[in-house]
């Protein structure tokens, strides 16, 4: 979004002149900035969106779950964050809604069967993809790239712990939500993934978004 990098570069040009920084720690903190605001900026339409549509707790699950797995195992990055927040809010809010209005009919059989397949498909996924680079984090060091996959396999685990935990107390919205939110993550470090949201980004940018 063109108002988050001229609010960046105003914030980095006002603090390096006040510093008296040098160009290259300008450019550090205009990066900083956009992190910053941008994070702000989609926090706060995360939240409006889903309040309208009545799954703002849902959809705070969904994507803090999400963005815990992502943080280890990297995954598909939009090429630019208009793309991102449309696209990331759209697959959120639509998991915390379909979890919400489908979880009365998942029988706890069924969801122990699903529970099993992301946790089988997903450490598959994991050993095999993880960590995926970012634009913002490229992982050359070997030893750096084996401390994220363990971290990633560690996460799914915990994750296995929690969501058995929900389900054998009856939570079974909160089961699916961390089910969906784990799938999106998974879903986008793969091939697969990467070329299905390919189509998206071109697509976007044909409508000119």
């Amino acid at each position: 979004m063109r108002f988050i990098n001229k609010w960046s570069y105003s914030c980095a040009k006002g603090l390096s002149s006040v510093l008296e920084e040098s160009h290259q720690k300008k450019a550090e903190y205009y990066f900083g900035f956009q992190v910053a605001i941008g994070s702000i900026v989609k926090t706060g339409v995360l939240i409006a969106v889903s309040t309208v549509f009545g799954v703002l707790l849902p959809t705070l699950i969904v994507s803090i779950s999400f963005a815990l797995l992502r943080k280890v195992a990297g995954g598909y990055h939009m090429d630019t964050y208009g793309k991102c927040l449309l696209v990331s809010i759209g697959f959120f809010v639509a998991a915390a809604l379909i979890a919400k209005h489908t979880y009365d009919y998942w029988s706890i059989t069924w969801l122990i069967i699903l529970i099993a397949i992301i946790f089988i498909i997903g450490i598959h996924i994991l050993i095999k993809y993880a960590p995926k680079d970012t634009p913002n984090r490229l992982i050359t060091d070997s030893q750096e790239k084996l401390r994220f996959k363990k971290l990633s396999v560690l996460y799914i685990c915990v994750w296995l712990i929690v969501v058995t935990i929900l389900t054998v107390l009856g939570f079974k919205m909160y089961t699916l939500l961390l089910c969906f939110s784990v799938l999106q993550e998974l879903f986008a470090i793969t091939p697969t993934g990467h070329k299905f949201f390919d189509i998206i980004k071109n697509g976007l940018a044909a409508n000119g978004r």
